[in-house]
């Protein structure tokens, strides 16, 4: 089922997609909900980021293929990074350029929307806890972590964290196409069937120290071609099997 989170008549909505008709979404987002009367009509809304978190928490060095492009040990465990929730954007929204950095890249990825409750969850009741999936751009001042020695700006400016276009429940996530596109080139293809640790893994790994609460996304990394340099002006895709085609474009700051 394809979800969005969108603004219509001036008010914001979760409704039911399909093809290009929104029908309203009655019930419980996070609990039991089913498809209503008819809404209106995709063209006529404006999208927003179909998650509203309480935290985001993302995995760096995911990708095994991303793993040896970089050169980098592979990890004994997830390392982990928060990105503020001032980070988040929608589809179609602007990613404005730090004003205090000059190597901004991006990346592409796949995250997970939580459900309910999750602390101390095992890896095998993880995807009880998830609600569906979204796509990301993982939007990193790389000048910054250099400086820094450090995740917090570098992976924290705001607008930096694009989430869309849907979020889609009922999918495998361990066998999705995800690609990244800067102004129509393609710079990642990969799949996430190349996860070093997979979404269950991570979930459980990061609700044994803390309670992922409904709403949370956790980012599940970034395949070979990520941290691309990016200027303002680009137009930066991301793109998953069964979620579709997330776009921003890179703007100078005011």
């Amino acid at each position: 089922m394809k979800i969005a989170r969108f603004q219509w008549q001036g008010k914001v909505n979760w409704g039911i997609v399909e093809d290009d008709t929104i029908f309203a979404l009655v019930g419980d987002l996070y609990g039991d909900f089913t498809r209503g009367k008819e809404l209106c009509r995709l063209p006529d809304v404006r999208l927003l980021a179909p998650a509203e978190p309480s935290i985001t928490i993302a995995c760096g060095l995911n990708y095994l293929d991303h793993i040896k492009e970089l050169g980098f040990e592979i990890p004994k465990v997830p390392a982990l990074f928060y990105k503020p929730t001032t980070t988040v954007i929608g589809p179609g929204d602007n990613i404005i350029y730090p004003a205090i950095a000059h190597d901004l890249r991006y990346e592409a990825e796949l995250c997970a929307v939580i459900k309910r409750p999750a602390k101390n969850v095992t890896e095998k009741d993880a995807m009880d806890y998830v609600l569906g999936y979204t796509g990301g751009n993982d939007v990193t001042a790389m000048d910054l972590s250099e400086i820094d020695g450090r995740l917090t700006r570098s992976k924290g400016c705001d607008t930096c964290g694009p989430l869309g276009p849907f979020l889609v429940t009922g999918l495998n996530p361990r066998n999705l196409n995800i690609k990244g596109r800067v102004n129509g080139e393609t710079r990642q293809d990969s799949n996430t069937s190349l996860m070093l640790f997979s979404i269950e893994k991570l979930i459980s790994h990061i609700s044994a120290f803390l309670t992922l609460r409904p709403g949370d996304v956790v980012w599940t990394g970034t395949p070979v071609g990520g941290a691309c340099p990016v200027k303002v002006g680009d137009i930066i895709e991301v793109e998953i099997e069964g979620i579709g085609v997330l776009q921003n474009k890179l703007v100078a700051p005011e």
